[in-house]
């Protein structure tokens, strides 16, 4: 069976022909025009990142719009890195999910480090399945039960990334009103033992923004930050909205996440003292 390309070269292939498709002034139709077995609607799905494509169609399709030379090598070179994790593919509930969410999978799969920031809940790859219900139930798409417990199920199963190899180098801050706001105490109870516990992996750091931090801690919206190891320097951000996460792929993006961090960052609690904190919030609890 072949193999899937990375993601992130996945998703780049697209933007670069896609890029190059409106310099030239091309509509999708003008693109395929004469290609034959390529129509308007293949194009655009391979453009977007959901169709791959292969070797030889992308011969194909760079001798037709007579690309030569280096920028040739260029988007080839996007078609030649490894595997990517598609680990949901044999699910039993694998066609419920969107493409968005599969390019979010795909994304988390391949990344070597993810920063990750919520104000108002543990972030997903620390939360426990009940907490995780809890949230999912919470949400504005009214879910019924089949489809919470398949939310939830793909929510734990995400959390292999930060212990088995290659491990996911994970920074996670929330804000302390996510220990203010519970349904169920002995939900919210487990939620805060399992996030010391994962505290204390030597690949995850976890941090507390204070509710004292003020506006400077707080940023209007969830935020999640990617980094990939084929493209240290490059990354890949997703903001909250109503919905879900919406993906921003460009470098000044990347830029505005990593100051965003950076703040956070200044204003969050050390890991130990955020570890001090959940533990007194546990002896609330209990």
């Amino acid at each position: 069976m072949s193999k899937d390309r990375s993601a992130i070269r996945q998703i780049r292939l697209g933007e670069e022909l896609r890029n190059w498709r409106l310099y030239n002034n091309k509509t999708l139709a003008n693109a395929t025009a004469g290609l034959k077995g390529w129509n308007p609607a293949r194009l655009s799905r391979i453009e977007r990142a959901h169709q791959q494509i292969s070797a030889v169609d992308l011969k194909t399709l760079l001798d037709h719009y007579g690309i030569e030379g280096q920028e040739r090598e260029d988007f080839e070179g996007l078609l030649t890195d490894g595997p990517t994790r598609q680990w949901w593919r044999n699910l039993d509930f694998a066609n419920s999910i969107t493409a968005a969410f599969a390019e979010y999978l795909a994304l988390e799969s391949d990344a070597s480090h993810m920063q990750e920031y919520f104000l108002s809940a543990f972030p997903g790859l620390l939360q426990t399945e009940g907490y995780a219900k809890e949230m999912i139930a919470a949400g504005l798409s009214a879910p019924n039960e089949e489809q919470i417990e398949t939310a939830a199920e793909v929510r734990i199963l995400r959390q292999r990334r930060l212990v088995e190899e290659p491990v996911l180098n994970f920074e996670a801050y929330f804000g302390e009103v996510a220990l203010l706001v519970a349904g169920d105490q002995q939900v919210l109870a487990d939620q805060i033992r399992h996030t010391i516990k994962v505290a204390q992996y030597p690949n995850a750091t976890v941090r507390m923004i204070p509710l004292s931090a003020g506006r400077q801690g707080i940023l209007t919206s969830g935020l999640i930050l990617m980094r990939f190891p084929d493209e240290p320097s490059d990354g890949f951000v997703f903001v909250e909205a109503v919905g879900g996460m919406l993906p921003r792929k460009t470098g000044r993006d990347v830029r505005r996440a990593e100051r965003a961090f950076a703040r956070v960052k200044r204003c969050a609690l050390s890991p130990e003292d955020t570890i001090a904190a959940l533990e007194r919030k546990l002896e609330e609890l209990t």
